[in-house]
């Protein structure tokens, strides 16, 4: 088998992988039928999508450390076995009886197949917490210099495929299969896919080792004395990591902001429907339809972004991206685009938006020195995914309060303190780069 045989099989191999993780994020389209067979407030079934990245950002740091000491094959195919097993769980609730039965905890009644659920999706979560800090470093492990942008844009683009996935799955299953057979499904396969998953990565020939075991083989791509020059200079990785973490809390609050009431506010604010002959797409499935497509098209600029971070300076796509993604959400909280302006401007949200995570992830592999790149990943994202679970809350608070397109605002402003945080990035004072070339030049 020839390297582009072997390179190919990589990209597919690792896209599987952060698809897998994404496309099991289906429980915000099955809340709308949990509402219909369980008789509980809104806010407890919001709380569900809220109990999943609790347990997916509490997981992040230790699954790093772990990542930093252990071969990630002994990591990655369990976790997702992990996530197969939440589902299961879920899928039991139905046993546990109606909503008629219930527990008071703090105060206030749960079912108990409510807590079941509850159980099953932490449990999910916990397992998804692994594949961040223990994937963007094996990506970073096999690729040679000149490839890390397109790995990470095969990771990314795969992540984003799973978001398009994940709610036309259960639009197409509900239609044969009760909510809780959709979970065991879904488990089944997670079970499966981690068996095949180790198996893959044990023939596939992928360097699995932590970076302290990998220094000086030939996929190793950072300097001699990294860790060193790390601890004596911290403008080498401590200043920068700060203003990741900036970056990363603003992203991630403006992202799951987005991605929480962003159907929702097609449908209130524009409210378009369509009609051809027979055919006739209500509002809802209108802004499902628009949602869709933003993520597909996200899902393939990826790609093209990987061949950008290759020759350009991660930081300068960055912030290039992270603008447009701003107008775009400006320009949608003028709420007077036409339905053809309207779907420009959601391609273009998606592309901006979504399409910039190589250089992210890049600009990260660069900062990191070797022996911390599990952890470094793992605290990023738990700080992330923690956000994550307060957005949905703060911003569906914001839209009550003064009305879905002041919330957007807001969002768009969210925005730009991402951009800033990166902008400091390009001082001295901030960020000293240990080779001023972009990743792959000679």
């Amino acid at each position: 088998m020839g390297a582009s045989d072997r390179s190919w099989r990589f990209f597919v191999g690792i896209g599987s992988i952060h698809f897998i993780q994404h496309v099991f994020r289906i429980l915000p389209p099955v809340l709308p039928i949990l509402a219909l067979d369980f008789q509980v407030p809104l806010w407890q079934l919001g709380g569900l999508v809220s109990i999943y990245f609790l347990g997916s950002g509490l997981g992040q740091a230790p699954a790093g450390i772990l990542a930093d000491h252990y071969d990630r094959q002994l990591l990655l195919p369990p976790s997702i076995g992990v996530m197969g097993l939440g589902y299961l769980v879920v899928a039991t609730a139905p046993w546990l009886g109606d909503s008629s039965t219930t527990v008071v905890l703090f105060s206030t009644s749960f079912t108990l197949p409510y807590l079941l659920i509850a159980l099953g999706v932490f449990v999910a979560g916990l397992g998804a917490s692994t594949i961040h800090p223990a994937g963007y470093p094996l990506v970073a492990a096999n690729v040679r210099a000149g490839q890390t942008g397109r790995a990470f844009g095969a990771w990314g683009s795969g992540a984003k495929l799973g978001d398009a996935a994940a709610p036309l799955s259960v639009a197409v299953l509900v239609l044969w299969l009760r909510w809780d057979h959709i979970f065991l499904l879904f488990g089944l396969v997670g079970l499966v896919y981690a068996a095949l998953l180790f198996s893959m990565m044990a023939g596939a020939g992928m360097d699995s080792r932590p970076g302290a075991r990998r220094v000086g083989t030939d996929h190793e791509q950072r300097r001699p004395g990294q860790e060193g020059e790390a601890a004596a200079d911290p403008r080498r990785y401590a200043y920068p990591m700060v203003a990741l973490f900036v970056f990363f809390v603003a992203r991630a609050f403006s992202e799951k902001g987005l991605k929480a009431f962003l159907p929702t506010f097609l449908v209130i604010v524009y409210a378009y429907s369509f009609s051809f002959g027979s055919i006739h797409l209500p509002p809802e499935s209108f802004a499902n339809l628009y949602f869709t497509a933003v993520f597909l098209v996200a899902a393939g600029v990826q790609l093209l972004t990987g061949e950008l971070v290759d020759r350009y300076d991660h930081r300068l796509v960055l912030v290039t991206f992270l603008l447009g993604a701003t107008g775009a959400v400006l320009a949608l909280a003028t709420g007077t685009l036409s339905p053809v302006i309207l779907l420009i401007v959601l391609i273009v949200l998606g592309v901006t938006n979504w399409g910039w995570t190589p250089a992210r992830d890049a600009l990260v592999n660069e900062i990191t020195p070797a022996a911390r790149e599990g952890r470094t990943f793992g605290y990023l994202h738990t700080v992330s995914h923690l956000a994550s679970a307060i957005a949905p809350l703060a911003i569906g608070y914001l839209a009550d309060q003064g009305g879905l397109l002041r919330s957007f605002v807001v969002l768009g402003f969210v925005v730009l303190i991402a951009v800033a945080s990166i902008g400091v990035l390009f001082s001295r004072r901030v960020y000293l780069r240990g080779d001023p070339r972009p990743s792959g030049t000679s």
